[in-house]
């Protein structure tokens, strides 16, 4: 019995391309809203020990996702969140800088003002 070919359509094609190659994936970036703020929900090891199954939810626009990537990806992503993380904590550092120096000033301002007396400090 002879099959004559039928050809591909455009959903043969993207099936393939996207079961069969692995692309570089950011996934620190919402594939919805574009944000670059994706945090991690959950992981676990997905069968072999080159691939994790990540649980991972976008802030901004609150988009869900549960897939299997590769080492390599999850690498590339736990970069990212480091970065984040320093960059967080960079901006927390001069927050508390800047409040400690208005309490500061504040003081200062109290203390030439003579606001401040022995029984404050009761």
């Amino acid at each position: 019995m002879e099959q004559s070919f039928r050809g591909f359509d455009s959903a043969d094609m993207r099936d393939a391309s996207t079961s069969r190659a692995e692309t570089t994936v950011a996934l620190h970036v919402c594939p919805t809203c574009s944000s670059a703020l994706v945090q991690p929900i959950c992981w676990e090891q997905a069968g072999d020990r080159g691939h994790w199954r990540l649980w991972r939810r976008c802030p901004e626009c609150d988009w869900r996702s549960e897939e299997v990537h590769a080492e390599a990806a999850i690498d590339a992503f736990d970069e990212e969140l480091d970065l984040g993380t320093r960059a967080l904590c960079d901006v927390l550092k001069a927050l508390e800088h800047e409040n400690m120096q208005f309490v500061v000033d504040t003081f200062a301002v109290a203390l030439e003002a003579d606001l401040i007396t022995a029984d404050d400090f009761r």
